[in-house]
């Protein structure tokens, strides 16, 4: 096994690692490598490890709905898959154990360490080698507290009466949704009284229409029984 028991995610910048969080075992979403997010399983510590696919799937089911990522069952799948063929079947976890470099001894002085600095930078070597030639540096660990420095200038101040002036009162957004909501049904009502009074006016003019219709057929009727009689 591998120091860390760790599987990407495709499709993501993460991935999913095997661990312990206190007594049980956990499983935590991680970006890269760091993690950022633990789901403890329901699994304690040196016991057997029957139930760990199901509790690995739904950590990391847990854990990618946390950040709103949803996957495909066949890549869960995989990516548990992955973690659990990296884990032995007694379930033993290691760590690495990381420990950080001293990069300034607990003696060294703030002039030291100056000092160090300018002899990096070359300062040392243009005082050496060209004593003719103007250093770029202000300063050398001996100006500490010798060189006064520009104290800045104080910010402006902000207007408060400006400010003050240019705010809104709060608006009840309940109240006007109620007034909204009020406005909206009285426009509606009245939209179906006008509907409802177009329909009747349209039903009329069909109706006046027929009469028209009938008139007209009964007065060329009229006018052929008329003719016939005066012949």
């Amino acid at each position: 096994m591998n120091e860390e028991a760790l599987a990407k995610i495709p499709g993501t910048t993460f991935s999913l690692k095997f661990g312990i969080e206190g007594k049980y075992y956990a499983v935590y979403l991680c970006r890269g490598s760091t993690p950022f997010k633990t789901k403890q399983l329901n699994i304690l510590k040196g016991t057997t490890l029957n139930e760990l696919p199901e509790e690995v799937e739904n950590g990391l089911r847990y854990l990618l709905d946390m950040e709103e990522v949803y996957l495909s069952p066949v890549i869960v799948d995989r990516v548990v898959n992955d973690l659990i063929e990296q884990i032995p079947k007694g379930g033993q976890v290691f760590t690495k154990e990381t420990t950080k470099k001293q990069y300034v001894t607990l003696s060294t002085g703030v002039s030291q360490l100056i000092s160090k600095s300018e002899d990096r930078a070359g300062k040392k070597s243009v005082i050496e080698y060209a004593p003719s030639e103007k250093s770029k540096f202000d300063a050398t660990a001996e100006s500490i507290g010798k060189i006064l420095l520009k104290t800045p200038k104080p910010l402006p101040k902000r207007d408060t009466t400006i400010e003050h002036s240019t705010l809104k009162p709060a608006i009840n957004s309940k109240d006007d949704y109620l007034a909204i909501d009020e406005k909206v049904n009285i426009l509606t009502n009245e939209l179906q009284i006008v509907q409802g009074s177009i329909d009747q006016h349209t039903k009329e003019i069909k109706n006046v229409k027929k009469q028209i219709t009938t008139l007209k057929k009964q007065t060329k009727e009229l006018k052929e029984l008329t003719k016939l009689a005066t012949e």
